[in-house]
């Protein structure tokens, strides 16, 4: 599986600060593709899974610094990251049973979420 990203396909705005976020979500993307590639086990699956929750606990601090001098619409940025948060929860949740999340349906996850989130919901930052 070789559908790797590569980072300036993940750059979407002037800000500096969310672009290098944006990098550790192709950073956990490329993890992910690594652990299918190679067949890496849970232990391997658990230290993404803490790598996607560091990752809401920096971008969305560095994203609410900026909604406050954007046009977005607050609620739907704050319902989006709850969502991004409660899915990762259920995943780590998941982790410890018979069937663990699929990592192909944590890519799906991200995939999905950077094009509503990040490209719909924070283009204009």
């Amino acid at each position: 599986m070789d559908d790797q990203k590569k980072w300036g396909n993940w750059s979407t705005n002037d800000n500096m600060d969310l672009n290098h976020e944006h990098k550790k979500l192709t950073e956990i993307l490329n993890d992910l593709f690594e652990l299918i590639k190679y067949k890496k086990g849970r232990q391997e699956l658990a230290r993404i899974l803490s790598k996607m929750t560091d990752f809401s606990f920096n971008y969305f601090k560095e994203e609410d610094e900026y909604l406050t001098l954007s046009s977005i619409e607050f609620n739907e940025v704050k319902n989006s990251q709850r969502n991004y948060i409660l899915k990762v929860a259920t995943y780590n949740v998941d982790l410890l049973s018979v069937n663990p999340p699929s990592p192909k349906e944590i890519i799906a996850f991200l995939e999905e979420w950077w094009l509503k989130h990040v490209l719909c919901q924070e283009k204009d930052l």
